[in-house]
Parts: structure tokens; C-alpha cells; sequence
């Protein structure tokens, strides 16, 4: 027994349009937070190549074999974390910096209705004084760390938007 069922309203689809030219926000995030996964932990693991020079020259005065075997754990797993950590923190910071900047970057091509350079420059300027505003220290300091970070977001990015928009 079929029946066949007639929708009583309509569906109502609103496709929502992106101005051309816009950055995806999720894709650029995801390529930030792996970019910057990336970055933290090589640069952790080539920071603890002299921590391992200290390890060696510990193995060698240490003539009982189970000494050296932990140590050379202890050293191992030390290492690990310490890479992990620097790709946890790498990708969470530069993540968080692309996705502000293509946030910004989209409200301001949504706001203005026209994607030019303008958009990049102030996306740029607003990112950085907002992380300028997050860095530690007085509230004279961050203030200084807010204005700095906004005149050399907006001196980076207009360049660097002219370019891309070209």
C-alpha cells in the first residue's frame, strides 16, 4: 500500500552568496592550524638536538646498562612531549590568527559589498591588534602592543593584498 504524501508548505532553500573572491574561512583555518602544527613541532625538534648532545654525554659516564636504558627513555619521552606540545601550541596560534584574519577579511567584503585590497589591509590591522592585545604585560604596554600591531597589520597586508588581488 503506497501513499504518496504531499508536502503541506514548502521548503524554502535561501543559498546564501559569496562574493566572489572571498576566502573560505574553514579551509584557510584547517590549512593554518596544520601549517602551524607543522612549524611548532620542527622547530621544537630542532631546539632539543643540544638537549640530546646532553643525554649522550650522560649515557657515557653511567657504566650500568639499566641507568642507560632509562635515561635514554626518559630523554625519548621527553622529546615527544616537548615536540607535541610545540605542534599543539604552533597550530592553535597560527589557527587562530587565520581564522580571525578571513573573519575579518569576510565581514568586511559582506559589510562594504566590494572585495579590494582595503578589505585585506584592515582584516590585517584588526587581527594583529587584537593579538597585540592578548600578549602579556600593563595595560600601558598592551595599549602600545594594540596600536603597534594595528599600523603594522595594515603596513603588511595592504602590499600583500595588492598583490593578490592583482
Amino acid at each position: 500500500m503506497e501513499t504518496q504524501e504531499k508536502p503541506d508548505e514548502e521548503t524554502v532553500v535561501k543559498e546564501v552568496q559569496k562574493k566572489p573572491g572571498t576566502v573560505s574561512w574553514g579551509t584557510a583555518t584547517l590549512v593554518g592550524v596544520f601549517t602551524g602544527m607543522l612549524y611548532g613541532g620542527s622547530k621544537e625538534a630542532a631546539a632539543s638536538v643540544s638537549k640530546d648532545a646532553e643525554v649522550m654525554l650522560k649515557l657515557g659516564s653511567t657504566p650500568d646498562k639499566r641507568e642507560q636504558y632509562r635515561l635514554m627513555r626518559d630523554a625519548m619521552e621527553k622529546r615527544f612531549i616537548r615536540i607535541t606540545r610545540g605542534s599543539i601550541v604552533g597550530g592553535v596560534r597560527l589557527g587562530m590568527f587565520t581564522a580571525a584574519f578571513c573573519g575579518f577579511q569576510n565581514l568586511l567584503v559582506e559589510q562594504r559589498g566590494v572585495h579590494d585590497v582595503y578589505n585585506v589591509a584592515g582584516a590585517g590591522s584588526a587581527t594583529a591588534a587584537i593579538f597585540g592585545l592578548i600578549l602579556p604585560g600593563s595595560l600601558q604596554w598592551r595599549a602600545r602592543n594594540v596600536m603597534m600591531g594595528s599600523i603594522l597589520g595594515a603596513a603588511f597586508c595592504f602590499p600583500l593584498g595588492n598583490l593578490c588581488l592583482q
